[in-house]
């Protein structure tokens, strides 16, 4: 059970990669206004590009999720090369941390700007 456990974040990293490079914004496309993460496919080039003042400017979340999957692929690179848990350990920390929801409200309320930020720049 073990083994299976410690590969469902990779795939699941993979998968919504995979999801986000490959598939249009089905919230954008059913309403017609963007989601909080529409754009981040354009953001994510503007940074692969080297420019990361339209990156963030087109949505911050394509650096959010460059730096987020960096260290992840890091820390796990660590822990393979040390044969240890202590990024896994530290994730799982996180993971129970953000069930707080003084950790949550402000990750929301920041989604909910990103979001009115998208409307407002019409994507």
């Amino acid at each position: 059970m073990e083994i299976r456990n410690k590969y469902v974040y990779p795939v699941l990293v993979i998968m919504a990669g995979y999801i986000l490079l490959s598939f249009p914004c089905i919230f954008h496309t059913i309403t017609g206004y963007p989601c909080p993460a529409c754009g981040t496919r354009r953001a994510l080039t503007s940074l692969l590009k080297g420019d990361i003042y339209t990156s963030i400017l087109i949505n911050p979340y394509g650096l959010l999720f460059t730096l987020l999957a960096i260290s992840y692929i890091t820390g796990l690179a660590s822990d393979f090369i040390r044969k240890n848990r202590q990024f896994r350990d530290w994730l799982n920390r996180s993971e129970h941390h953000l069930t707080n929801k003084y950790v949550l409200l402000p990750i929301v309320l920041l989604t909910i700007l990103n979001w009115i930020w998208n409307i407002h720049k019409g994507l």
